[in-house]
């Protein structure tokens, strides 16, 4: 279609515009044929498994020992929407220094290398943050594994977000017809609205100015918000 607009003669005949309008109703229809739109823009979801594997070679980084059969189980789980409960199970924990809590550390979230998590309740979905340069992956996940949604943030915004996010995860899970990434920008917009109807996201919208910040003397949460099978695999670690 484009070709043929390129190469069209100064005065278009009447012959002309019916060839033009017959090609335009041929890639029409060709368009129809494949897919809504998104699929062009995220063929194969290829960016949510991208983001997902993301997630899993986040968390090996902080394990030594980690073998490749258990990498690669890891990751086959992940890309088929398998439990990664026993993402923390393998390999040893890698000492690393103990960094400075983010602005958004306070109640329901933990931390286990540089990864933080937030899930206020066992059954609640939870949230992945990792640091990336000057701002914050966030990746949700269902209480059973699959992602949900996913994207970048000021760390200002990701205590705000992040209760949101939970917030929808019941819905997600039921119903996971949505890209990850229009599921994430639609809750980022719908905090900068006043007509938000669930008590949890008004108050996650409260806290996207106003973060929680522990205070000097305060050290990082302790509580774990992990899955069951995640802390009990840090629990043993620590008993060794």
């Amino acid at each position: 279609m484009v070709h043929r607009v390129e190469h069209l003669p100064e005065r278009l005949s009447a012959r002309d515009i019916e060839s033009l309008r017959s090609q335009a109703a041929s890639v029409r229809h060709w368009l129809r044929q494949d897919g809504p739109a998104e699929d062009r823009l995220d063929p194969g979801d290829a960016r949510e498994h991208l983001s997902t594997l993301r997630t899993v070679v986040a968390a090996l980084k902080g394990r030594r020992d980690v073998s490749t059969d258990d990498a690669l189980r890891l990751m086959d789980a992940a890309l088929n929407d398998g439990p990664l409960l026993d993402l923390f199970e393998v390999g040893t924990p890698e000492p690393l220094p103990e960094p400075a809590p983010p602005a958004f550390a306070g109640p329901g979230w933990t931390v286990h290398a540089h990864m933080w998590t937030y899930q206020p309740t066992p059954d609640d979905g939870f949230v992945a943050a990792v640091r990336l340069g000057d701002e914050w992956r966030i990746d949700l996940w269902s209480p059973a594994g699959p992602l949900l949604a996913r994207s970048t943030a000021p760390e200002n915004d990701v205590a705000a977000l992040a209760e949101a996010l939970v917030a929808r995860a019941p819905a997600w899970t039921a119903d996971r017809s949505d890209y990850a990434w229009r599921r994430f920008t639609d809750t980022a917009n719908a905090l900068q609205h006043t007509d938000e109807t669930s008590p949890r996201v008004r108050a996650a919208t409260t806290r996207t100015t106003t973060p929680h910040r522990p205070t000097p003397h305060t050290p990082p949460p302790t509580t774990s918000s992990l899955p069951a099978s995640a802390q009990t695999a840090l629990d043993r670690g620590r008993r060794r």
